[in-house]
């Protein structure tokens, strides 16, 4: 049989007392990430989910809605398709191991996507705006599907602001954070709000974001993006110290979440204690 023909059908675990997307997500997101599913294997259909599942095809349609959105799931000629987002062929990005590059990299996402903000204000039609509104987080959604869901909406936003290139940047810096979803992992273990707070507040930094765009408010969606993002980067910043300290029993020399200034301070500081080579002239 030609290798391109090929079909998965994994064994999936029936659901027994809900059926939500949300379970269907999770399933199919662990089957990923533990390599049981791959690039380019072809989901069973819709019909056939449906009944492994031991769910309606509405629910089974909409987790897949969620995972074509996210990059991971694809319409062919074959059907659905896992593939790997085109963020995610760029090189392996360990945040947990780079400390001294996060930050950066945060830095290149909040100065892209409020640019994308502004633009998103000038040029987003109508059915765009639409579908950021979809994309908000439903009350009691799981991690994965909260996830799912921040992806959606952040990269819808990117899409209509109608610029290729800003567009293309931005889903590879961002490839670098949601990476199997380490980013949100990351960025949950040190929160100290219960899940429906949580979900409150980042629908209402995203429906701040709609607003503006919705209004043509070029400079309010700029600040709504930022206000967003600044507190989305504090979190993650401070869940990476909190990691150093589980790890090493001690507090970094100057952690993540300090002042950028007092970050560049200690960076020049360690180059002038570096021992220099003896000048042989």
């Amino acid at each position: 049989m030609d290798e391109t023909d090929r079909r998965i059908v994994p064994q999936f675990k029936t659901i027994q007392k809900r059926t939500l997307s949300s379970e269907v997500v999770e399933q199919i997101l662990s089957m990923i990430h533990t390599n049981q599913l791959q690039p380019g294997d072809r989901l069973p259909s819709e019909r056939e989910l449906s009944r492994a599942f031991n769910i309606g095809r509405s629910s089974v349609r909409e987790a897949i809605k969620i995972l074509e959105t996210t990059g991971l799931v694809r319409t062919t000629t074959r059907g659905k398709e896992i593939c790997l987002p085109r963020s995610a062929k760029i090189p392996a990005f360990n945040l947990a191991a780079d400390l001294t590059n996060i930050r950066e990299v945060f830095e290149a996402r909040k100065a892209i996507e409020i640019e994308l903000s502004g633009l998103a204000a000038e040029r987003a039609s109508s059915e765009e705006i639409a579908v950021m509104r979809q994309a908000l987080i439903a009350e009691g959604a799981s991690q994965s599907v909260v996830a799912a869901a921040d992806i959606a909406f952040h990269r819808s936003l990117a899409r209509s602001a109608h610029n290729s290139v800003l567009s293309e940047v931005y889903n590879s810096i961002t490839g670098l954070l949601f990476q199997h979803f380490k980013y949100y992992p990351l960025s949950w273990a040190n929160r100290k709000e219960d899940p429906k707070q949580f979900i409150l507040r980042v629908n209402k930094n995203h429906l701040a974001i709609i607003d503006a765009i919705e209004a043509r408010d070029v400079a309010g969606a700029k600040l709504a993006m930022q206000m967003h993002l600044d507190r989305a980067e504090a979190g993650l910043l401070a869940a990476l110290d909190a990691q150093y300290v589980a790890a090493n029993d001690a507090t970094p020399d100057v952690p993540l979440s300090a002042p950028r200034k007092r970050q560049q301070a200690s960076v020049a500081q360690r180059e002038s204690d570096r021992p220099r080579r003896p000048n042989r002239n």
